[in-house]
């Protein structure tokens, strides 16, 4: 079968990817340039099959350099490629030990060599691939000092050859090489020996003059090294994709899946960490460029992956009656903002780079910092980037030249003055910012580099929505994360981070002040608030940092948690402020006070009682300070360990080690008291659960909201591949377009459903929807027994507690910013009941334990791992292996088990949530928050157990014990 015909899974993507961007959706492919537009289009309709499966695999391997006989097995048939080593003929093996490598060639040759060349000379043609550069000796020679600029571009040549070298030769290769330029042999590592060629080729000259052609000689070597057939001195032995080429391929693959959902982590394997700012970030610029990406497409294709179903946004221009029409919005206006939103896109992943891989030096802490320098003084410095310098001309045009001359300094010398046409550069000029783009991210030298170019741009692009009159009237708020503001935000955000490991406040300071000048990711605002206060306490400006917490406290964009938060810095400020004021009075001396008495006083007017008048009206009063109160358990743990940051370990109840949590689950099964405040026996243990940190909920919340999480709304789906509606986080817009559907599906959970109509339309959507990457739902490994216990706990939950907590998950703002903070422990308490007179063992249908009660593990199948030497075992699973299951009764347990205990109805069923906190723990401000809106709110029982040391625990007890006697000790009264 000739290759051409093979169809092969990576091509098509692309060609799905190409079509989809350049025929149907019309305004994305607006955003491109002519020159872009015909570059992409001939993968299409100029390259063969094989040539568009050539280049799609090579699109999916890291780079940027691949030998050719790397190539030769995409020209072969699947079965082709399944033959083993092991299954050559034995006579053909012994043959090869004897003819010498540079004479065994097959007569029928499985690599079509010449196939290959003839493909790879084509793409070569069309401007898509780079061969390896083969020049010679006359283009090597010495450049005059007039010829500085030819120089240059040698240089960079050399450099490219060396890279080529480095990446494709082998040891033995470079050997051979360094042989060839030197004539000495080198026996070293290759590292070394690649050094050692460097330093020839760039520091020794021959006779005339010239270079050595050191990719000449590398070219001879690797055709040396293959016994290929019909093999040409002109072969291509080593390639490279075009840079420009495949940067533009891969922008039309982001724009395809700019709101989707990578399956995987594309940033998983980092560098080591680097101190160098300069070599740190040309790792980072070269992972993001060269490695390849698990596009959502493709796993999808290999059945790697799935995603939920949903009807996707189509532009109103297609004309495909099989696909669902919804109306969509222009998500960019102009390519100005396209190509500016993919910048800062690229700067945004940069930056995540850096902040995995940077190596940060604290220090001491005596360390004064300096002074601010003057680049960091200036706000309105042009951007560097030539896509923002774009949309400083849109700035420029709409006022007088003589006041925007210092703002509109452009890096480029070719722009054109409003109203001359434009030349074919300026027509270009989205292909020429991507060039640009990276050559200025070369010349970065530190971090501070990165952050002063990504401020001057978000500066420039606020500036260009201003002058621009770009309104989001009309636009959804969900589309904000769709242009370059976004990106760069974030990047500022992060870089307060680093700045702040670094202890150079005055830095970190400065970008949260403009960061929240910024319209962007408005859920940060309170923690960027907050900690503009924290390090203005670090800067000694106590007055400026309460300042900041009473403006916070007026922004209505701050989340419920982060005000929390800041009502707490505000409170510890005040009452400092009060502190050393009282000090200050105390110090006086009399002299002092008669003078002060006498009218002169010696008190700052910062700490007068005047600026305490005028901030009154903005004191936050008591009773606004968090003051719910919850219910707190305390154990002993024998620890195992006692270092601050490390997780701690104890020794367990059966004397294993066991984590802070599986102390606290074995603590609730048998030892925790249940009636202490009734007049009966108490009760001790009974509960069983699991260490989720609330995906159970969130599991409840993902599978009985699914079909109006992903129900047919405008715009928010943009592609197949979206784990998420876009309106998801914005909780007011996510509700206004699904308030029938939530209140609808709210009244069924409530009380329309019978409990076995819930249990089977949880069971129903959870088998139908398993596995697909979603945001609400976290699948477990175990399916059976993970299902069944969502099932009992929505059996004991309770249908208005369960109500309440589906319509905040839905409606409310904290919980649609961030999900975390939810309690460790979700436990479970079924008490089976008996007559009173009856002391006979309870029935064996279910598994009872010594509290008599059901023991929730073994009904579900679920393995207890309760200590750290105890591996999880599932019931189920062993019953599977065992062959003790079949299928059609594994189906029908989880609902019908679960029924018979509902239906039944001799039981009393409780669930209890408990956030588990070590010795060196506490309660962060959004588990505080969790806690008020489970008990309050919800209705459910939530508490803390705090697991103490022994010396702190008696300790604690003979503080309580003393202050207890001395309230119960009164004074006799005098006769």
């Amino acid at each position: 079968m000739d290759a051409a015909n093979v169809e092969d899974a990576y091509a098509h993507h692309l060609v799905l990817v190409l079509s989809f961007i350049l025929l149907k959706r019309k305004d994305f492919s607006n955003l491109f340039s002519s020159d872009e537009l015909h570059l992409a289009s001939q993968f299409i309709t100029t390259f063969k099959p094989i040539e568009q499966q050539v280049y799609a695999r090579l699109l999916q391997r890291q780079g940027p350099w691949y030998k050719t006989t790397s190539l030769f097995r995409y020209f072969q048939l699947p079965e082709d490629i399944k033959i083993k080593r092991k299954e050559l003929p034995q006579q053909y093996k012994k043959q090869k030990q004897l003819v010498p490598q540079k004479q065994l060639v097959s007569k029928k040759q499985l690599v079509p060599h010449q196939q290959l060349q003839n493909v790879l000379n084509v793409m070569i043609d069309a401007g898509v691939l780079q061969k390896f550069p083969v020049t010679t000796p006359a283009s090597f020679k010495m450049a005059t000092f007039a010829d500085n600029v030819h120089s240059k571009q040698q240089l960079d040549q050399l450099d490219t050859v060396l890279d080529a070298i480095a990446r494709c030769a082998t040891a033995s290769e470079l050997a051979r090489l360094y042989m060839k330029m030197t004539g000495s042999k080198k026996h070293v590592a290759k590292t070394n020996l690649m050094a050692a060629i460097q330093k020839v080729a760039k520091t020794q000259r021959r006779m005339n003059g010239s270079r050595i052609p050191v990719a000449q000689l590398m070219q001879e070597i690797w055709l040396e090294s293959y016994p290929l057939a019909e093999k040409k001195s002109s072969d291509v032995m080593v390639l490279r994709m075009t840079p420009g080429t495949r940067d533009l391929i891969l922008r039309m693959h982001r724009l395809f899946y700019f709101v989707s959902t990578l399956p995987f982590n594309a940033t998983s394997m980092m560098p080591p960490p680097l101190e160098d700012g300069s070599q740190l970030l040309a790792l980072a610029t070269h992972k993001l460029r060269q490695e390849p990406i698990q596009w959502p497409g493709l796993m999808v294709f290999f059945k790697k992956v799935a995603y939920p179903e949903y009807k996707w946004t189509k532009c109103a221009n297609v004309d495909d009656s099989s696909m669902p029409r919804v109306h969509s919005h222009c998500i960019f206006p102009s390519s100005e903002a396209y190509v500016s939103y993919e910048v800062a896109y690229q700067l945004h992943r940069i930056m995540s780079v850096v902040e995995q891989c940077i190596q940060i030096v604290t220090p001491e802490k005596e360390y004064l910092e300096p002074d601010l320098e003057l680049k960091w003084m200036r706000s309105d410095g042009p951007p560097i980037f030539l896509a923002f310098q774009r949309l400083c001309m849109v700035v420029c045009k709409g006022e007088e030249t003589t006041e925007t001359e210092d703002e509109c300094v452009m890096v480029e010398a070719n722009t054109t003055p409003v109203g001359k046409v434009e030349d074919k550069a300026t027509v270009n000029w989205q292909m020429r910012s991507w060039e640009q783009f990276y050559t200025e991210i070369g010349k970065m030298e530190s971090l501070d580099d990165l952050v002063l170019a990504s401020r001057e741009c978000l500066q420039t692009f606020l500036k260009w929505m201003k002058a621009a009159a770009y309104s989001t009237s009309g636009v959804p708020i969900y589309f904000y994360k769709c242009n370059a503001g976004y990106h760069l935000v974030r990047v500022l955000h992060t870089a307060v981070g680093l700045y702040e490991k670094m202890r150079r406040y005055q830095i970190a300071t400065l970008l949260l002040n403009e960061l929240l000048a910024a319209p962007y990711l408005e859920r940060k605002r309170g923690y960027w608030w907050d900690r503009l206060a924290l390090n203005l306490e670090h800067l000694k400006c106590a007055d400026q940092a309460r300042d900041t917490c009473l403006n916070a406290l007026e922004d209505p964009h701050v989340l419920l948690a982060d005000r929390i938060a800041l009502e707490r810095r505000l409170h510890r400020l005040q009452r400092r402020e009060k502190d050393e004021e009282k000090y200050r009075v105390e110090s006086l001396s009399t002299a002092d006070m008669l003078l002060q008495n006498a009218g002169t006083s010696l008190i700052s007017t910062n700490m007068g009682a005047n600026d305490d008048d005028e901030d009154e009206e903005k004191t936050v009063p008591p009773e606004t300070q968090p003051s719910f109160e919850y219910h707190q358990d305390r154990i002993v743990g024998r620890p195992l360990n006692r270092q601050t940051g490390e997780k701690s370990r104890f020794v367990g109840y059966d004397d294993e080690p066991c984590t802070v949590e599986q102390l606290g689950l074995q603590y609730y099964r048998d030892h925790h008291p249940v009636n202490v405040a009734s007049n009966a026996m108490v009760k001790t243990g009974g509960w069983y659960g699991v260490h989720s940190e609330g995906s159970i909920f969130r599991n409840l919340f993902g599978i009985l909201m699914w079909d109006v999480l992903y129900a047919c709304i405008p715009d928010v789906f943009q592609t197949p591949f979206q784990s998420a509606p876009l309106d998801f986080g914005y909780a007011h817009v996510f509700y206004e377009n699904r308030r029938d559907l939530i209140e609808k599906r709210l009244a069924q959970v409530k009380d329309e459903w019978t409990m076995e109509e819930l249990l089977v339309a949880f069971v129903t959507r959870w088998d139908s929807e398993f596995g697909k990457v979603s945001r609400f739902v976290h699948w477990p490994s175990d399916d059976v027994a993970s299902l069944k216990f969502h099932l009992l706990t929505l059996a004991v939950i309770g249908r208005s507690e369960l109500t309440s907590l589906l319509r905040y998950m839905a409606t409310s703002k904290e919980f649609h910013q961030a999900q975390n903070g939810l309690p460790d422990l979700l436990l479970l308490r079924i008490e089976l009941s008996r007559p009173e007179d009856d002391s006979s063992p309870l029935s064996s249908q279910w598994p009872i334990d010594c509290h008599d009660c059901l023991n929730v593990h073994s009904f579900c199948g679920m393995g207890e791992e309760l200590n750290m030497n105890e591996k999880a075992h599932s019931s189920t699973a062993l019953l599977e292996e065992n062959g003790m299951l079949s299928e059609e009764k594994l189906d029908a347990l989880p609902v019908d088990n679960v029924l018979q205990l509902v239906q039944n109805g001799n039981y009393v069923a409780r669930l209890k949530l408990v956030e588990v906190k070590g010795p060196r723990d506490r309660l962060s401000v959004k588990q505080l928050l969790w806690l008020q809106v489970l008990n309050d709110e919800i209705g459910l029982d939530a508490s803390v157990l705090h697991v103490e040391e022994p010396e702190k625990y008696a300790k604690r007890k003979k503080k309580e014990s003393t202050a207890k006697s001395t309230l119960t000790k009164r004074p006799k009264r005098r006769k």
